[in-house]
């Protein structure tokens, strides 16, 4: 029977086009294995070489056909190499791949527009895909593994017959057959075709089951390491149905947790064992799992076996098993991890509050401290040096200054030896049956002065019969704290009163009233905060540090009782607290801070004179004392209190040589005011002074636009020096 070629070569391309869908279904299904894209690409284009083949049929595109049949087809087989390489994880030589593809495309090339010899392109063309066939044989032989060895072997005999066909095309060549027309039923071509068409089949074949093979096997491997992570993992680890809970597998490291054997558990539900402490979380679970599909680090009490409750961390996913939905979840027990993490939160708040002590320590001798320490450092020398210029009337100044300096500075320090002692628990603490009223006229003979020159009234209700249990310097302290408080926010004739009763529980609450200038609400709930800066200056400039009230409420929490205020802004404050019946003292604990030196003076001659000067402080003695120092270099000095002034005065003096600028001020501080100022005014030299004495102080300043920087207390050879850096020419 004859045979027809064209129409066996078309039923080959039908056969590729048929392999292209099989290999697109296999890629489609298998993208994370590497080789089915490239076998795709394969049949692809072994389809696309025999219907160019058809294409002879036409005369007109032969020579088209001529040129790319061969190459399509042999770049199908360079196309399974590649495949082969990358299925087995190997790197692909695609220099090498390159030189092989393009020396077969120059010499077909060569063959057909330089000498046309249509002999020795199908030579070249059989060699070519000999040695890819016998070098995917080599490649599978070496890279094989027991797992597909049978589908391996399979295809390495069909890569070798593969290559048999064409080697022995290309021995008949060699040995004077004639290379007949592409459609003559001749053995040489038809070896051509069969090929094509039976090995081509079988390649699919092979392909598919070697993918296969090793999908199976990396299932079982998986399987396997799963089995080992579930068995060996030392969290509890458990398989239940959907539905009702029913355990279906569980792991050692249940076992372990619970204290259940795993005979004791399956068949049964998590509900019939009670391990759930609270059974409507495990509703709440599913409820999750049903929405969501799974559950991530809840964190759920459990019972063991014998009743001890354990915190469990909780994750868990859906699982099918056999049709039927299941949850696998992941518990670890992390009771321990619960109370070291209650033991570090304890530990770290204790660490926090002693850092706040130690910030607001060091905060109050900065600023506080210092800055009167700089009024009376700079008034003495200047009393000491310039005592013959200066009039009685400044030297009646400076005695005031540094009366009321020394005032506060005495209360000042007295709170901080306070405050200091009763963080190292240092405080002596004696209570003893007090009579009240006579504590309270002890505790005044301080205070009545400083009420007195204010015109302040300040009336009393305490019954005589009424005794607290309390310690006697601890609550002077407390009482002196508060009603100097009171006097320093009451404007100027105004009224304190002291009044006490006794509550239903035998406390005795004591209250100090004053129609001072009140509270802000934004402020009332901080005044006890030790994280929170709330110091404002008195209604006459009097310093406040904001120590006061938290000593007052270390020391009546110390008695056992509490402390808070009622306060009305522009109406006045009340401050209560209470004095329980006979309790305990609280300990305290050791805090030790340190107090930085003062720094070292410079001694400068001023070398400039005739400057306009803004001093921009908040604290009186400060402001005398700088204008005292600078009155030699400057023709003008202007004077503000503000950071608010500060602005003010710079957009109506733009004349201003120099600004010597208080960072710590209320309101508006100097950084900020610097900021604004330098939106307007960029040559103006502003130097800032602060109390603050911090490393880094000076890079901060220029940062924010400063000039310069000169820490508290400021020297007058200190100050005229830095003047005379920047106003020297």
């Amino acid at each position: 029977m004859a045979i027809d070629v064209r129409t066996l070569v078309l039923i080959i391309g039908i056969s590729h086009l048929l392999q292209v869908l099989v290999l697109f279904n296999q890629y489609k299904a298998n993208k994370n294995l590497l080789g089915p894209g490239w076998w795709l690409m394969w049949s692809s284009a072994e389809a696309l070489g025999f219907i160019l083949i058809l294409l002879r049929s036409i005369p007109s595109l032969i020579p088209m056909v001529i040129i790319f049949q061969d190459i399509v087809i042999f770049s199908g087989t360079i196309f399974i190499y590649i495949g082969i390489v990358r299925f087995f994880n190997k790197k692909v030589n695609l220099k090498l791949i390159t030189y092989f593809f393009v020396s077969f495309v120059i010499l077909h090339l060569f063959f057909f527009f330089v000498k046309n010899d249509i002999l020795i392109r199908t030579l070249i063309f059989d060699a070519y895909l000999s040695v890819i066939a016998f070098l995917t044989a080599i490649f599978i032989y070496k890279n094989k593994t027991s797992s597909i060895a049978l589908a391996a072997n399979f295809n390495i005999v069909i890569f070798i017959v593969h290559g048999i066909i064409f080697c022995f095309r290309f021995i008949m060549i060699l040995f004077g057959s004639t290379v007949f027309e592409m459609f003559s039923p001749t053995l040489f071509n038809l070896l051509q075709y069969f090929d094509g068409l039976i090995v081509g089949l079988l390649w699919t074949f092979g392909f598919i089951i070697m993918l296969n093979q090793k999908l199976n096997a990396e299932i079982s491997e998986v399987k396997v390491h799963f089995e080992q992570i579930f068995n060996t993992s030392p969290d509890a680890v458990v398989i239940s149905r959907l539905s009702d809970g029913m355990f279906v597998e569980c792991n050692e490291g249940f076992t372990k947790i619970s204290g259940y054997t795993k005979k004791e558990i399956l068949d049964k539900s998590s509900l019939d064992i009670n391990i759930w402490k609270n059974p409507s979380d495990r509703f709440e679970v599913v409820k999750m799992i049903k929405i969501k599909g799974s559950y991530e680090n809840f964190e759920f009490p459990f019972q063991r076996k014998g009743g001890e409750v354990i915190t469990g961390l909780m994750s868990g996913k859906i699982l099918t098993l056999k049709g039927i939905p299941h949850i696998i979840s992941v518990t670890r027990d992390i009771s321990d991890r619960k109370i070291a993490d209650q033991v570090i939160k304890l530990k770290n708040e204790e660490l926090i509050k002693l850092n706040l002590e130690k910030d607001k320590f060091f905060s109050i001798i900065a600023h506080d401290l210092r800055g009167p320490f700089s009024g009376f450092l700079g008034q003495t020398q200047i009393m000491a040096e310039d005592s013959h210029s200066l009039t009685m009337l400044e030297v009646k100044e400076f005695a005031v200054s540094l009366n009321k300096s020394a005032d506060s500075l005495y209360r000042l320090l007295n709170n901080l030896l306070e405050w200091s002692q009763i963080q190292k628990g240092s405080v002596v603490f004696t209570p003893a049956a007090i009579q009240l009223r006579s504590l309270v006229d002890e505790s005044m003979v301080m205070i009545i002065e400083s009420a007195k020159t204010k015109g302040i009234e300040i009336n009393y209700d305490i019954r005589d019969d009424i005794t607290v249990f309390a310690d006697n310097n601890i609550l002077q302290t407390v009482i002196r704290n508060l009603v100097s408080n009171a006097v320093k926010f009451t404007p100027r004739n105004g009224k304190i009163d002291l009044s006490a009763k006794t509550l239903s529980d035998k406390s005795i609450e004591i209250c100090v009233r004053d129609s001072g200038i009140g509270i802000n609400p934004s402020m009332v709930d901080d005044l006890f905060r030790l994280d929170v800066q709330t110091n404002r200056k008195g209604t006459e400039g009097e310093p406040s540090s904001g120590l006061g009230l938290l000593l007052c409420k270390e020391f009546i929490e110390k008695h056992g009782g509490k402390i808070w205020v009622e306060s009305e802004e522009g109406i006045g404050s009340a401050f209560y607290f209470t004095l329980p019946y006979h309790v305990k003292p609280e300990e305290k604990f050791l805090t030790k801070n340190a107090i930085p030196d003062d720094g070292a003076e410079r001694k400068m001659n001023p070398e400039v004179a005739g400057l306009k000067i803004l001093i921009v402080e908040d604290d009186k003695a400060s402001e005398i004392l700088i204008s005292k120092m600078v009155e030699m270099v400057g023709r003008e000095i202007l004077k503000v209190r503000t950071g608010i002034e500060a602005v003010e005065a710079c957009h109506n003096n733009p004349d201003l040589n120099l600004i010597l600028m208080d960072i710590q001020m209320p309101g508006l501080n100097g950084y900020e005011a610097t900021r604004q100022i330098r939106q307007f005014n960029k040559n103006v030299v502003i130097i800032a002074q602060t109390a603050y004495a911090q490393t880094g102080d000076r890079e901060k300043s220029i940062a924010e636009g400063c000039n310069d920087y000169i820490a508290k207390p400021i020297l007058k050879d200190e100050l005229l020096a830095l003047i005379q850096k920047y106003f020297k020419e």
